[in-house]
């Protein structure tokens, strides 16, 4: 499909892998490859966090655009992921009908496609979920945004949509990010009153700055405006297409796989780079954390004293997962602290969900008066955002998950 297009602007390791406990640098690919030896097959994966710090640098300077990951590694981990993403999206543009399209800008690839109007749950209190039949009378538009240099998704976008029939019309459709068997995605069902040929209008506002890593620089700083060529829709040959959830659920212990080997490749990376980090299961949960040093910061390797910056001095970083996908989830409420030894708490408030070079999390800077070990409690409630399909009953409950022995600690070189 042609478009116009005009743009503004904890899991257990074999006991080989124990017995490199007191390795002062584990390198992130043998985690990486003992994990991908020895792990169950399932659809997700937990990457495994090596028992030594990272290799933090002891100057204040990162040694690429962030962390202590080179300019190639990180290129390499975004990379693999978008390469996985991609194919996944690739396969739902050509098992979705003929009613998709394909746009490519400059920083965004934008992709719709339109199928039988789909249920979905909802959350109803006292960790439940409610059940939500179709409508009568709609079909459901899904609409994909990915990054155009690596082909990961972007998640945290405000998306609109407007369809417009032969004669002009204009229908408005709110397009929320939602919850989807195999790939997320912008979407929702909507009205068909006439059988008409439709164009399809959208409209992606900027990424807000807090949802921006300091890396990304002006990525993603403008909007973009995609109008595609018009399709001929037909509410009753629609509603004979298969529902996308069911076909989607059915096909993600296959193409999954990828995706999680390479995001477990990428946490493995950010765990290797950090102080401490670990993953934790909490129900439909991974509740993942890393801690490093700002940026702005720098270390005293010398009797390992935290030298201050003035700002904050530490940085957290939350990767909460599906624990039957693997897939990260965006848009969520994630609060965290720390308490240390003697009682006292500092607090790093809400975590914004940041779009990252070569992984996307949730961080933010938090201030401690000094070195040791602290306790780390992360909350967030359930996603506000609709699951869609009989298969996505996940995520009623919140979570409230705690690591304990955090260090803050660099070990002795």
């Amino acid at each position: 499909m042609r478009s116009r297009i005009h743009s503004k602007g904890e899991g257990i390791l074999p006991q080989m892998l124990r017995q490199y406990r007191r390795v002062r640098f584990l390198p992130a690919i043998f985690v990486a490859c003992c994990f991908a030896l020895f792990a169950p097959h399932v659809v997700a994966q937990q990457p495994q966090r090596s028992s030594t710090p990272g290799t933090a640098a002891a100057s204040g300077t990162p040694a690429a655009e962030s962390g202590n990951l080179g300019r190639e590694e990180q290129i390499e981990l975004a990379r693999r992921q978008g390469k996985a993403e991609t194919a996944v999206l690739d396969w739902v543009l050509a098992n979705s009908g003929p009613l998709t399209g394909d746009a490519r800008l400059t920083e965004m690839r934008i992709v719709f496609a339109i199928t039988p109007a789909e249920g979905w749950w909802d959350k109803a209190g006292g960790n439940k979920l409610a059940w939500h039949d179709a409508p009568d009378g709609n079909v459901h538009l899904r609409i994909f945004v990915a990054d155009a240099r690596d082909g990961r998704l972007l998640p945290g976008l405000t998306v609109h949509a407007a369809l417009i029939d032969a004669n002009g019309n204009q229908q408005s459709v709110p397009v929320d990010f939602g919850w989807y068997p195999l790939i997320n995605a912008y979407g929702a069902n909507v009205p068909i009153d006439t059988d008409s040929r439709y164009t399809l209008r959208v409209t992606v506002d900027p990424l807000p700055p807090e949802h921006r890593s300091f890396f990304a620089g002006d990525r993603f700083g403008h909007p973009a405006i995609v109008e595609f060529l018009p399709v001929e829709i037909a509410q009753e040959a629609v509603s004979q297409l298969p529902l996308a959830t069911a076909t989607a659920y059915f096909k993600e212990a296959e193409l999954l796989k990828p995706c999680n080997a390479a995001l477990s490749a990428a946490i493995t990376a950010l765990w290797t780079e950090s102080i401490s980090g670990i993953e934790k299961p909490d129900g439909d949960y991974f509740v993942g954390y890393a801690i490093d040093y700002s940026v702005g910061g720098s270390i005293g390797r010398v009797k390992n004293l935290i030298k201050f910056s003035g700002k904050e001095d530490v940085h957290l970083e939350v990767v909460p997962r599906d624990s039957r996908s693997g897939r990260i989830i965006p848009g969520l409420k994630v609060q965290a602290s720390l308490t240390a030894a003697d009682g006292k708490h500092y607090e790093a408030g809400e975590l914004p969900f940041v779009w990252h070079p070569w992984l996307n999390r949730y961080e933010h800077g938090i201030r401690v008066p000094r070195k040791g070990l602290y306790r780390l409690h992360v909350h967030f409630e359930a996603p506000g955002y609709r699951r869609w399909g009989q298969q996505s009953e996940r995520f009623a409950s919140a979570s409230d998950v705690e690591f304990e022995n955090v260090s803050l600690k660099p070990e002795k070189d």
